[in-house]
């Protein structure tokens, strides 16, 4: 199995940032992921929505689904928006055997819903 996960950061319109993942988030890369969404609510300035598009996330474990679970909750604390956009199959069956889609925001598309 290819190891890995590269991160790759925009902004796609005024507030709005975007967080691509490409590869795995699983047990050896969440702290990868991590990193890259405290760097995203360390930003100046914050953003109003931050987007995490896994449309080339190929395998998210449950060490990747914790992260994301905790940078909604960040992002919650500090006002900001968190959907998770264009989930591959694997990750909409993690996230509906473990019930978080709409905790989480998901959305087919990577454009974000006006806030």
């Amino acid at each position: 199995m290819e190891s890995g996960l590269r991160i790759t950061r925009r902004q796609t319109a005024p507030g709005v940032r975007q967080v691509a993942l490409d590869g795995y988030a699983d047990m050896d890369t969440a702290a990868v992921l991590r990193a890259a969404l405290e760097d995203e609510f360390g930003a100046t300035p914050l953003p109003t929505t931050l987007v995490v598009d896994c449309g080339e996330l190929s395998f998210c474990a449950s060490a990747g689904l914790n992260e994301l679970l905790r940078g909604r909750l960040t992002a919650a604390g500090l006002g900001v928006t968190f959907q998770v956009a264009s989930p591959r199959d694997q990750l909409r069956r993690l996230l509906r055997l473990t019930e978080t889609s709409a905790l989480l925001g998901v959305r087919p598309a990577t454009e974000p819903t006006p806030s």
